[in-house]
């Protein structure tokens, strides 16, 4: 009896620890769990981006703030680089794409979506930023179905260009079908239970730290160059297409915005291979009906030096000239007094021809 009484005790004490242990990691954990680990890319030392694996859209933004190159990065609970929302009061715009509209090296506060929020702050419009750093048209999509549409948007600035027409080391929709039944299988599901520990989160990090790479994106750069787009331009062609007939059954709009590199500026490359890919948006945006921003013109036009901060992520002035840019259009429109509206494409047996399929181990081209 005195036996069973200690053993008890014993049992008792470990659980009480075990559970202390627990409430302090609860603290101290990276927030949200580490689906498939973290990945915190930095610049001179500071943490600039943390992200965490998800089985429909590769990777996503984790939540919480951090300081990074250029300033504060806020990342609330829906994993969008935006400050938490209350119920919808007026009309609403969700920016899609990758780390040129995430506003990579850029703080929360110069960031264009902020710039546009409170360019339009009479008329209590509100901007979310839904980009994430190496999203894709086929990323994006997903988010928009999975999150975005739950935020209500009466506009989606669809914004998706760079990862979609980059040469990588895989192909996004084939990707995803492997990582989802990677998902559904026993190993997963065992993960899954044990996420949901702080101390297990915590311990996950910190040894995964030390790993070269830690989340998917990361992950799949390490396998052997394919050559190939990670969204084929006809795939391409499509999922523009269904921002527009997803945002038409809602009675809502899609503004494409043509998003702009240091070429654009220089003019190095005479025939890059971006190019089809922009005529792509610009051929939907027609078939369509929706407003295009083009961005690649506003920037060649204004010419300074210092709107990037590398090939591709503009810099603060940069995010300052796609703000004024995107503002214009809008206003153009009569936006936010007049709404605006697309319709769906009609189908189309098209096939658009890509003369640069295939090359990108020759090219060996960037993305966002």
């Amino acid at each position: 009896m005195v036996m069973r009484s200690k053993f008890s005790f014993a049992l008792f004490a470990i659980f009480l620890g075990l559970g202390c242990v627990e409430g302090v990691c609860r603290v101290l954990a990276p927030s949200g769990g580490l689906l498939r680990g973290t990945v915190e890319p930095t610049e001179g030392g500071v943490p600039a981006i943390m992200m965490r694996g998800s089985p429909f859209l590769l990777w996503e933004l984790a939540p919480g703030a951090r300081n990074g190159p250029g300033g504060v990065v806020s990342i609330n609970a829906a994993g969008f680089r935006d400050k938490t929302r209350g119920a919808k009061k007026g009309p609403r715009v969700l920016a899609l794409g990758d780390s040129s509209v995430y506003g990579f090296g850029v703080g929360d506060d110069d960031v264009f979506s902020a710039k546009l929020e409170s360019g339009f702050q009479s008329t209590g419009a509100e901007f979310i930023n839904g980009g994430v750093p190496g999203y894709s048209s086929t990323q994006a999509l997903n988010l928009l179905w999975g999150r975005g549409l739950s935020l209500q948007p009466d506009v989606v600035l669809a914004m998706t260009l760079w990862s979609d027409n980059n040469f990588d080391t895989f192909v996004d929709a084939e990707q995803i079908a492997t990582y989802a039944a990677w998902r559904r299988s026993g190993v997963a599901s065992i993960e899954s239970v044990l996420e949901r520990s702080a101390m297990y989160r915590l311990a996950e990090f910190y040894l995964r730290q030390h790993e070269p790479g830690h989340v998917g994106w990361m992950a799949l750069k390490r396998q052997s160059p394919s050559g190939n787009r990670r969204v084929p331009i006809n795939d391409y062609a499509r999922n523009l297409g269904e921002y527009c007939a997803t945002m038409a059954e809602r009675g809502g709009g899609v503004v494409f915005v043509i998003l702009a590199n240091r070429n654009d500026l220089t003019r190095a490359e005479s025939n890059p291979p971006w190019t089809p890919y922009r005529a792509v948006m610009r051929e939907v945006a027609q078939s369509c009906g929706a407003p295009l921003v083009d961005l690649p013109a506003a920037f060649a036009a204004d010419g300074r030096h210092f709107l990037f901060l590398d090939e591709m992520h503009p810099s603060a002035e940069g995010h300052a000239l796609m703000a004024e840019t995107i503002m214009g259009v809008l206003r153009a429109e009569g936006w936010p007094g007049r709404p605006i509206r697309v319709n769906a494409p009609s189908p189309s047996a098209q096939i658009r021809p890509d003369p640069f399929e295939g090359k990108g181990n020759i090219l060996g081209l960037f993305g966002g």
